[in-house]
């Protein structure tokens, strides 16, 4: 889009990209032990943020089903899901972590404010990557595992970051367990995302925008 309005040339036109401004509680920085201790999640595993808003029908089966699929077959790994206001994906939830007895490393969340911690503590967000989760996970060097994008801007997201080398799309035929388990057990390569997301973040969009604006005035 930035090069498509340069192209334009038209001289009063001038055209900044800052990325969407975000809250800056997501640079700051946070006491890990304190935020493991109030979700009661242990120390030493991997922790997974896992955002499963919006609709119950958009994409309700396959979000269940690698929900269910973390849940049931990864051990060594901690689960904190997010279903927003969307009480039905909640129960689903729910159901799973109670037949598979995985209360201890499964938390469940309805609704918080507490996104930037539960970030500062995650090492993979597995989520739609709408802008704005988007541009958060980038800011915490977080790579994304990516699931359910919207036709149009949502599957362009998902694919800029595949190219980048800091998210991968989880088709809807693809093997959710061989591509979670392969991240999950490759440690350089999800450092090798995690050094990919520095270089996509636009931390302080939030600060650009405001120069820019103000310089402008």
């Amino acid at each position: 889009m930035r090069e498509y309005l340069i192209s334009k040339n038209i001289p009063e036109f001038k055209v900044f990209a800052t990325g969407i401004p975000i809250s800056s509680r997501f640079l700051e920085e946070y006491n890990k032990q304190e935020i493991l201790n109030e979700f009661k999640l242990e120390q030493n595993k991997k922790n997974i943020l896992f955002f499963a808003g919006g609709e119950f029908g958009l994409g309700k089966t396959r979000t269940v089903q690698i929900f269910e699929e973390l849940v049931k077959t990864f051990d060594d790994i901690q689960v904190i899901a997010i279903s927003g206001k969307n009480s039905k994906m909640k129960i689903a939830f729910e159901e799973i972590v109670s037949i598979y007895s995985k209360q201890t490393t499964v938390k469940v969340l309805e609704y918080t404010n507490k996104v930037p911690e539960l970030m500062a503590i995650s090492d993979i967000v597995i989520s739609k990557p709408g802008g704005l989760t988007t541009s958060e996970s980038l800011a915490c060097g977080l790579p994304m595992i990516i699931i359910n994008p919207i036709p149009g801007q949502e599957e362009e997201n998902a694919e800029f970051l595949e190219e980048k080398g800091s998210g991968i799309w989880l088709h809807k035929h693809d093997s959710s367990y061989e591509i979670l388990n392969n991240l999950l057990s490759d440690p350089k390569k999800l450092e090798e995302m995690k050094n990919n997301t520095k270089i996509l973040a636009k931390k302080y969009s939030t600060k650009d925008i405001c120069e820019i604006i103000l310089k402008q005035i």
